[in-house]
């Protein structure tokens, strides 16, 4: 009965594609995995080597025939992952039923693979068979074993795992004059970070990834909640499949977590989400091929194959995925820390008592630790020459030791005339390189503070390095950019005197409150909008300083000590998508910083991030900070020459 009830509900959410013009003509096959989103293969579309030019075409299934269009695909190419495009329906309001995916890497054995077929004069008709997962194919091709022979059109449907009742994959291909082929494993999915758009589309914003396994994951818990709907029988069937136990975890337990799951915000990168499973289990993830995990469900899957369906380490792991996302979005985050401990009430006592571990405290603590904003921090100016303001400037470099310390001077600059922005970065090396040698401490490099006039905050200083040459082919914090390893800040020189009241209301207000996105989109805000903003505003100036430094002068004699922009290339005409993107990432950066103090270090591991070719973090590449503490003044050169 499990099995027959399965295959109903994959029916029910698998779909035939075909030309507008004839309802009766086989592209192939999709399945819906979200509200309005079909997956499938991108061959089955013709044409779709150049996308932006397929049109609409038509999706047919139980809800109907629709108008559809391409909506991301992954670029094309030779391997099987690349072979997978999401198709939108034009009609958000359609009504239709989605697969249940499986979040687990590992493949599965006995399958059964739907589809539609069309025989030569004949209309298209349903198909299905059963096979076997006999072997792999690149990092994530399976392939199919002899038992069913796959017809042609069936292309783009999923691949059913009978054992756990979930869809595990895509059918990519068949074999000519033989039985069997190839499948895509869904875990592929997670290659649509680097999503292609066709037409503009932002229907899954800058992570489609994660925002269709989200709205996947959302679309089943509220349809579970409807009476007889196809979610709730979903899961009830997978029920039907698990072996009776005390410790399992279960179908129900995996829908209701992945559904807190996607409420919460997600990883910052794979990194912060493999800490915490070495944290949870005690052992570092070893993610099979090129699936790394994008997230919180990723992570939540791979403890399936190593814990061995432990409930415990689902637990562990989902109360610390609560914890760390507590600051940035505490009611969904409460809710998933309650039902984590509602769900723990059916363990045993002496095993409820794990979820107690001080590991989970000192997760925390040291997350929180790594938030300060004390620690020693080197300061460089460079001050345009009186004479050449435009093409010469004079430097000094000067230390604090402690935030409310007096500061100390190291080195300044000899040249008469100055020295070009092109020379300073040799110049200033061998000084650099060796006063971080007695400022770093062991867990802290110093910060990195540069003060420049406004005209010059386009300058890539993060880039510099303190030591030009590598001495070795071993790897040195040295040879690389400043910014990857260090927190590098900009300063303005034109605020170089005693801080006015104004300045120190702004900077107490996002040292201690929570921080606000304020978007600048100039000319439509200036001073006002500055003004009356809250104290814990940021501002975000979408525009380079080479755009114009006037936005950001408003901002410093708007007394603010915090604010980003975006340097490198010029601003286009008027600000769209670009912009909006930029101010949705922005305003999760701050919310995840929750205080000033701890933007210079999320900054810095977003460019660690850039820096290890992880694309979630490119957005950040243009971000600048300015960070002007007027607890740390910039000191008058004549008292820097006679400071100790």
């Amino acid at each position: 009965m499990t099995a027959a009830k399965l295959e109903e509900l994959t029916r029910r959410a698998t779909v035939r594609i075909g030309p507008r013009g004839d309802p009766d003509r086989l592209w192939g096959t999709g399945f819906f995995v979200a509200p309005g989103w079909v997956l499938s293969c991108a061959h089955v579309i013709p044409g779709v080597d150049q996308p932006e030019a397929v049109g609409t075409f038509l999706v047919h299934g139980l809800h109907g025939s629709t108008p559809a269009r391409l909506g991301y695909w992954l670029g094309g190419g030779f391997d099987p992952e690349q072979d997978l495009v999401l198709i939108r329906l034009e009609d958000d309001s359609v009504r239709h039923a989605c697969v249940r995916l499986g979040d687990r890497s590992d493949a599965p054995s006995r399958v059964t693979v739907y589809g539609w077929r069309a025989a030569e004069g004949s209309k298209p008709q349903t198909w299905s068979g059963h096979c076997v997962i006999n072997g792999s194919d690149g990092s994530s091709g399976l392939t199919l074993g002899p038992e069913t022979e796959i017809p042609h059109g069936a292309s783009g449907g999923p691949v059913l795992d009978r054992d756990r009742g979930a869809v595990l994959g895509v059918v990519k291909a068949r074999r000519r004059g033989k039985d069997g082929g190839l499948a895509i494993a869904a875990t592929a999915l997670r290659g649509f970070a680097r999503a292609v758009p066709v037409g503009g589309e932002q229907g899954l914003g800058y992570e489609p990834y994660r925002e269709l396994i989200r709205a996947h994951d959302q679309w089943h818990h509220r349809m579970r909640e409807e009476p007889g709907s196809a979610a709730k029988s979903w899961v009830a069937a997978q029920e039907g499949l698990v072996p009776s136990g005390e410790r399992v975890w279960t179908p129900r337990d995996s829908a209701a977590a992945s559904a807190l799951l996607a409420e919460l915000p997600p990883p910052v990168s794979t990194r912060e989400l493999e800490s915490l499973i070495e944290v949870a289990v005690g052992e570092e993830p070893l993610w099979p091929g090129a699936v790394a995990a994008r997230d919180w469900r990723d992570g939540h899957g791979w403890l399936y194959e190593t814990a061995d369906g432990d409930d415990i380490a689902f637990l562990h792991y989902l109360l610390l995925v609560a914890r760390t996302c507590a600051a940035e979005r505490p009611g969904p985050a409460a809710e998933l820390e309650r039902w984590v401990q509602q769900r723990a009430g059916r363990l045993p006592v002496y095993y409820r008592a794990l979820l107690k571990t001080p590991r989970i405290a000192a997760w925390v603590a040291a997350r929180a630790a790594g938030a300060e904003a004390g620690g020693p921090v080197v300061a460089v100016e460079l001050r345009p020459d009186a004479y050449r303001p435009q093409d010469r400037f004079h430097w000094r470099i000067w230390t604090w030791a402690e935030k409310a310390g007096c500061f100390h001077a190291w080195d300044e600059g000899d040249e008469a005339e100055g020295a070009s922005l092109a020379e300073l970065p040799y110049l200033l090396s061998e000084p650099l390189h060796e006063i971080f040698g007695r400022t770093d401490t062991e867990d802290r490099p110093a910060r990195l503070e540069f003060a420049l006039p406004v005209e010059c905050f386009d300058e890539d200083v993060h880039l510099w390095r303190s030591r030009l040459v590598a001495r070795s082919m071993k790897p040195d914090p040295a040879d690389q950019p400043f910014g990857v390893h260090r927190q590098v800040v900009l300063r303005p020189l034109e605020r170089a005197a005693t801080p006015r009241e104004l300045h120190r209301e702004r900077w107490l207000g996002v040292a201690e409150g929570a921080l606000e996105t304020l978007p600048l989109r100039w000319p439509e805000a200036g001073s006002e909008v500055l003004e009356a903003a809250p104290a814990g505003a940021v501002p975000l100036v979408c525009r380079t300083a080479g755009d114009g430094a006037e936005p950001l002068r408003e901002v410093i004699r708007a007394g603010y000590a915090v604010a980003l922009w975006r340097r490198g290339d010029p601003h286009q005409a008027g600000c769209g998508t670009p912009c909006g993107d930029l101010e949705d990432r922005v305003a999760r950066l701050l919310r995840r910083a929750r205080q000033a103090g701890a933007l210079p270090e999320e900054l810095r591991m977003l460019r660690e991030r850039i820096s290890r070719a992880d694309v979630d973090a490119d957005w950040a590449e243009p971000l600048a900070l300015l960070y002007d503490d007027p607890d740390r003044p910039l000191p008058e050169p004549a008292g820097l020459l006679n400071s100790p």
